[in-house]
């Protein structure tokens, strides 16, 4: 037998052999070089594990297909800023900067996402409220109608939805409370509607963030009380306006339902205050309530649309549950730590949630860690977009061999682009992998690293057949 590339492989396979030789003369360096006896069938014969040989030499050209990659010129002065890591089926098959601290852009909401999934219990939903002082009367409501958010990110008026589209089938419909009022006989609220968002703090955005992220409707004011992601005026080019005051104009919003549904009410529209007592004991009645989708489901509009509302809104409810006081963003990031930390994943740098501070700061090697720990089956994976089907990469590598067989989560400021995720490859195994792009001259040039990157996993092992390796199977 005459198979070089098994030479070749003893670097990659390690062991206690120094070569093979090719009549199957195993040598050992113990022995001082001697031989110590032959064998009929050699130790890396295509009859003992020739798939074995097949995957030691995919990995090995893989590794060189990704330098190669990685290498090119047009990435050549982002690449120090850079990091890159691959697994497939927990062994590292490659990794460049993997613990280098990297702005990663929206790929951070991976870790807002994980995070969320891991304190909040699966199937828990989101309950808005609409509550009084007590029950209707022949109609008449005495007092003030409450408006109570629970961090519902999804709550939205028919009209909202309609310019969102993904949110169609998901959205929680404010109109359906509005009903829920009506069908609880109320037809008169001597008193306003008070919008009470108080769960979270009322901080509305973080202070670092760009100052045109409003404006352009990149994130709108979070509140735990979150109409139309707290976007209030729309014109024929579907532009939106940010509220100026969340609370106030979700009920302005609410009141406006029920106006058209023909409840009369006195008093105007405002919103709760700090020295407002809470919902329960002002209005411990419940007159109507509505629940959001499940969990689960919104993470995956947080991670298939990158909705930054959304995992803002998410950042600050896993601070309400695990810190037992307002949601803030503070108490979020902290929660991501602890989660962080109790796995031994490492630590990461961040002021919010959705990765749009350019001074977060995170590893691939991090990244990478919480996709491999979830695992490929889990919810946080079935949460990520599709690439060539949905979301964020509906339109990346259509017709591709890549198409729907990578699920990852994209990201892209000015001079970064990234994406994390899991990739299927070729002969049925799971790679993980984390790429992140820094000081790019164009976020092009990273979609194009990054692309290439996984059409390389998928592929994988992309090596020769036994005939080519010089294998004689039926031996």
């Amino acid at each position: 037998m005459n198979s070089p590339p098994l030479r070749r492989l003893v670097g990659v396979l390690g062991g206690a052999f120094v070569t093979v030789a090719a009549v199957g003369v195993i040598v050992d360096p113990a022995a001082s070089g001697r031989s110590v006896g032959a064998v009929s069938a050699p130790l890396l014969s295509a009859r003992r594990a020739p798939q074995v040989l097949r995957v030691a030499i995919g990995r090995q050209q893989l590794a060189a297909q990704v330098d190669t990659i990685v290498g090119d010129t047009s990435f050549a002065e982002a690449r120090p800023q850079s990091c890159l890591l691959a697994t497939i089926d927990g062994g590292t098959v490659f990794a460049d900067g993997a613990d280098r601290s990297v702005t990663p852009a929206s790929t951070l909401k991976v870790l807002t996402a994980a995070t969320a999934l891991s304190v909040i219990a699966p199937g828990t939903t989101f309950v808005t409220e609409a509550r009084a002082t007590q029950a209707p009367a022949s109609g008449i409501l005495a007092g003030d109608l409450w408006l109570v958010g629970g961090g519902d990110p999804l709550l939205e008026t028919a009209d909202y939805t309609l310019t969102q589209g993904h949110t169609a089938g998901i959205a929680t419909k404010l109109e359906t409370l509005a009903d829920g009022v009506v069908a609880a006989g109320v037809t008169r609220i001597e008193g306003s509607v008070v919008g009470d968002d108080r769960r979270y703090d009322d901080k509305r955005v973080v202070d670092t963030w760009k100052r045109g992220y409003l404006a352009s409707g990149e994130v709108g004011p979070i509140g735990a009380l979150s109409i139309n992601d707290n976007f209030t005026v729309r014109n024929a080019r579907n532009r939106r306006t940010a509220a100026t005051d969340v609370p106030r104009d979700a009920a302005s919003e609410f009141a406006g339902l029920l106006v058209e549904r023909g409840v009369s009410i006195s008093g105007r529209p405002r919103g709760a205050v700090g020295s407002d007592p809470a919902p329960a004991s002002a209005a411990p009645h419940v007159v109507a309530s509505i629940e959001s989708a499940p969990i689960e489901t919104i993470v995956q509009e947080v991670l298939v649309w990158s909705d930054n509302t959304a995992a803002e809104m998410l950042l600050k409810e896993t601070g309400f549950r695990t810190a037992q006081e307002p949601g803030s963003t503070t108490n979020g990031v902290q929660a991501v730590r602890s989660y962080l930390k109790g796995r031994a994943l490492g630590t990461y740098s961040a002021v919010d949630g959705s990765g749009l501070d350019r001074s977060d700061k995170v590893t691939c090697r991090v990244l990478a860690g919480v996709l491999a720990a979830a695992g490929r089956s889990s919810a946080l994976a079935a949460a990520l977009p599709v690439m060539g089907e949905s979301g964020t990469l509906r339109r990346r590598l259509l017709g591709d061999e890549a198409q729907g067989r990578v699920r990852a989560k994209t990201g892209t400021l000015d001079g970064v682009s990234s994406l994390a995720g899991y990739a299927d490859t070729a002969d049925g195994g799971s790679a993980v992998f984390a790429f992140v792009g820094n000081n790019l001259a164009s976020t092009a040039t990273g979609v194009i690293i990054a692309n290439r990157v996984v059409q390389a996993l998928v592929r994988f092992p992309d090596a020769p057949s036994e005939p080519a390796l010089g294998l004689d199977t039926k031996r």
